[in-house]
């Protein structure tokens, strides 16, 4: 994977797919503004395996203060995306 080419919408796409794979709901129904703990059958398990996912797809590990201010969809594709800057700053 060549993360230099990494779109925020790439970021988007796969963290959608990955909320819709743990909640058993249509990626085409979550939108960047929806509340995280407000999708269908959304509870904090199923929240924590999705950023576990997320951090094994993009090779980043978040602090749990990071993870716990996260409420919208959005915010979570902003920390992954800032969670790969730094990764790549770092290289």
């Amino acid at each position: 994977m060549s993360t230099d080419t990494i779109t925020r919408e790439e970021i988007a796409a796969v963290t959608a797919e990955t909320l819709a794979g743990e909640l058993k709901i249509p990626a085409a129904d979550i939108a960047a503004d929806d509340v995280l703990r407000d999708l269908p059958g959304a509870d904090s398990m199923k929240m924590l395996r999705v950023v576990s996912k997320l951090e094994r797809r993009w090779d980043v590990e978040f602090e749990d203060e990071q993870i716990f201010a996260v409420k919208t969809v959005d915010e979570l594709v902003e920390l992954v995306r800032k969670g790969i800057g730094d990764e790549l700053a770092g290289s």
